[in-house]
């Protein structure tokens, strides 16, 4: 049994599926036969990202998926669209520009309505899984002992199942549910990020060919918190989202008044890509005032046959574009740990294992969040988290000129190695040489013009 159909339960259902002889996933909301926004998803509006180790998870699990994308118009590594050709990721912080080649991350140039129309597409094709929508979940079945959870009720019936998997989002109902039944939510760490958010998707001008992919971090002064972040997704147009943290403060809603934002708070090229574009909807605002980690793999007390992954788990900040790819890894973590086959202690090896996976993710978002005077309850920085202002800034100044220190940063960023890793000696060593003797190589002529070194 799975809660939530969005990208984290239907992944888990593709998981499950080789384990169980039957899967059911329960959905509150209407679930569209095309690409769609659903009614409960408004950050589906806003630019959504797919980190390269979430990427990896969704075509070991999908064959075929990417190519599926492409024909829906999608940008993917090998596509050989012209539109993808050598172009790259840019991070731009103020008068830093990291470029990170496309093919480093090799995600996909999609919208997650897209994205997770695609994915829904092939797991209601799998012969031993139901999805239900417009079956909102109501709360936990168990035995007489309260000791094992058998289901969950449903306005219209009880459904029993083996495992219930709660992947239904930062707004997770499960630990109420289990005070229900007598247990105690898990403890909590949470951090008082309050994100503001902006998006619009817009068609570039026929004038406008920029050489890069996308536009991430997009500030106009390093450690600013205000920024910008510009995708190229399917069908040739660009998907534009501002955003605030702390005390950013609102972004305007409205068309001049955001352009004008733009031209003052954010990097130039983000500026740009607004101002040379055409909206073709309406422009939408969203609001994140806190993001929650639940601490399930330290709760002494939890029933059998539960587990949560996904944001119901560990909803970190998602101006860092890390959800997807973290429940895609999440699901994938579950997998493992079905597969060991070893039943004794089952719910507590999993629950160890998705926080294990999503931790990473929690404690880069989370240096971040500091790295902004988000306020904090229950947290405990690692000394990762807490990377000096002074190494970040000259982490990320090297990372612009020298390819190595740029390919640590990429693998840290898209979760393929720890934040740890940018403390190695070989990479510390690299990071505080002396900027001027490095050979930049063949920069690109917007990060030449960026760092004044053309």
């Amino acid at each position: 049994m799975v809660l939530g159909a969005g990208v984290a339960g239907l992944v888990t259902a593709r998981v499950l599926s080789e384990h169980y002889d039957e899967v059911v996933v329960v959905e509150r909301d209407e679930l569209p036969d095309r690409p769609g926004h659903r009614r409960f998803v408004p950050q589906s509006h806003h630019a959504h990202g797919l980190l390269g180790s979430g990427r990896r998870v969704l075509v070991g699990l999908f064959p075929g998926l990417s190519a599926e994308l492409a024909a829906g118009g999608a940008l993917t590594p090998g596509s050989n669209d012209p539109a993808m050709g050598d172009r790259s990721l840019f991070l731009v912080r103020g008068e830093t520009t990291i470029r990170i080649p496309a093919w480093w991350s090799a995600g996909f140039g999609a919208s997650r309505i897209l994205l997770e129309h695609a994915i829904r597409a092939r797991v209601r094709a799998l012969p031993n899984v139901t999805v239900l929508d417009r079956t909102p979940a109501t709360g936990l079945l168990t035995d007489r002992s309260r000791r094992l959870v058998t289901g969950v009720r449903t306005p219209g019936e009880d459904l029993g199942g083996d495992l219930v998997v709660d992947a239904s989002g930062r707004n997770s109902p499960l630990p109420e549910w289990l005070e229900r039944i007598g247990y105690r939510p898990p403890a909590r760490s949470v951090v008082h990020s309050d994100v503001r958010y902006v998006s619009v998707v817009t068609e570039p001008d026929p004038s406008f060919d920029p050489e890069w992919l996308a536009i991430l971090g997009g500030q106009a002064e390093s450690g600013s918190s205000v920024g910008g972040v510009v995708l190229r997704v399917e069908h040739g147009l660009l998907h534009i989202s501002f955003g605030s943290i702390a005390r950013g403060g609102p972004v305007p809603a409205d068309l001049a008044e955001l352009r004008g934002f733009a031209d003052r708070l954010t990097a130039p090229v983000v500026a740009e890509a607004l101002r040379r574009s055409t909206p073709t909807g309406p422009i939408r605002a969203f609001r994140v005032r806190s993001n929650t980690r639940r601490h399930y793999d330290r709760t002494r007390e939890m029933p059998e046959g539960v587990l949560a992954l996904g944001d119901a788990a560990s909803a970190a900040n998602p101006i860092y574009g890390q959800g997807m790819s973290v429940a895609a890894l999440s699901a994938a973590a579950l997998g493992r740990v079905l597969a060991a086959g070893d039943d004794a202690g089952f719910g507590r090896r999993a629950a160890r294992a998705i926080a294990a996976t999503s931790g990473a993710a929690w404690r880069l978002a989370l240096g971040e969040d500091l790295r902004y005077g988000c306020r904090t309850e229950g947290v405990r920085p690692s000394w990762t988290a807490r990377f000096g202002e002074g190494y970040r800034n000259r982490l990320e100044r090297a990372a612009a000129l020298d390819p190595e220190v740029a390919a640590a940063f990429n693998d840290v960023l898209n979760l393929h190695r720890p934040l740890s890793s940018l403390g190695s000696p070989r990479i510390a060593r690299r990071v505080l040489r002396p900027l001027r003797d490095r050979d930049p190589g063949p920069l690109s002529a917007t990060v030449a013009a960026v760092l004044g070194v053309a």
